[in-house]
């Protein structure tokens, strides 16, 4: 969660899922196909993942003190759940949300351990700086997160037990290309490993098993990049669409017109607020993907300086190769 354009509850996550042996070092288990911000009923799980037995972990990062909104939404995923891990990080905590977190676990009878874990405030310092970072150097200065002892268990107050599960094989994903799900995971993680530097891309996505057109934030409000293997039209396609309140940036953007196609080339078309590049479909998803991801990178970074700092143009001294 997001506030006042800081992101740092988003990075953080994002460090650890990169790094999870950090995590994994208190935890006492291994963690498998960690996500972040996952869609789960009513809500979204910061880190969500499982342990090498196959249950589920679900992972809610505050940094700041224990919560009234946090405590809620960590009860939220206990009374929701019937087995799994429920592990929850914050600066410190409130002694009665810690036995309020207890209590509730204990009288449930479920199957569930709390893993309260407490972070290190020298994490606080560099996690400020990659906040006022350029959006696209955050991911590789990653590194200033790595701190002695970032987390640290606290095993007095919580609850872990053995928890019965199956042992998880680790196998390479095997995509089906006919189903419309598996393309478009395959396209959303082509994405994240070539471009893993723009943020957006690693949040977890809804409904991949029933849309064509998937949707980023591309910085500011009312700036958002949208992409498809496969529309209604058949046609795949990366387009940045503005709305009124942003068309100022626009028309910055369309007087580069000839310089924008000189960098991403003459398929690039201007018109009702948007900045398009369109394709029918290629022989395979994959050689599909791979120009679609070869556009999407040449559009973020041509436009990420107008998308994230257009009245603030101090910024774009660090992100040079923008238009």
């Amino acid at each position: 969660m997001s506030f006042k354009g800081s992101e740092k509850e988003f990075i953080f996550s994002l460090s650890l899922q990169q790094n999870k042996g950090i995590l994994e070092k208190e935890l006492g288990f291994t963690l498998e196909n960690m996500q972040l911000e996952k869609h789960y009923p009513g809500m979204k799980i910061d880190m969500y993942g499982f342990d090498n037995t196959g249950n589920e972990v679900f992972v809610e990062n505050v940094l700041l003190k224990s919560n009234t909104t946090h405590q809620k939404k960590v009860l939220k995923i206990i009374n929701m759940i019937e087995k799994g891990s429920v592990v929850y990080l914050a600066y410190d905590f409130q002694e009665h949300h810690i036995k309020e977190l207890q209590q509730t676990i204990l009288k449930s009878g479920k199957s569930i351990n709390l893993y309260l874990i407490k972070l290190n405030p020298n994490i606080l310092n560099p996690l400020e700086m990659l906040n006022r970072m350029h959006k696209l150097k955050i991911y590789e200065n990653l590194h200033l997160l790595n701190i002695t002892n970032p987390i640290q268990f606290l095993e007095k107050d919580s609850i872990v037990k053995p928890i019965q599960g199956t042992k998880i094989e680790r196998k390479e994903k095997r995509y089906n290309f006919e189903l419309r799900k598996d393309a478009n995971e395959y396209l959303l993680e082509t994405l994240r490993k070539r471009i893993p530097y723009f943020l957006p891309f690693h949040r977890q996505k809804a409904n991949l098993d029933s849309i064509r057109v998937i949707s980023f934030g591309a910085g500011r409000s009312d700036c958002n990049y949208f992409v498809s293997l496969s529309d209604r039209r058949n046609m795949a396609f990366v387009e940045l669409r503005f709305s009124e309140n942003t068309r100022k940036i626009y028309n910055a953007i369309k007087e580069k017109e000839v310089l924008v196609k000189e960098r991403i080339g003459k398929k690039v078309v201007f018109k009702d607020n948007s900045i398009l590049v369109e394709f029918k479909p290629l022989k395979s998803v994959k050689d599909t993907v791979e120009e679609l991801v070869d556009i999407f990178e040449k559009m973020i970074i041509a436009f990420s300086n107008y998308t994230y700092y257009f009245y603030e143009e101090h910024m774009w001294q660090y992100h040079s190769q923008g238009i």
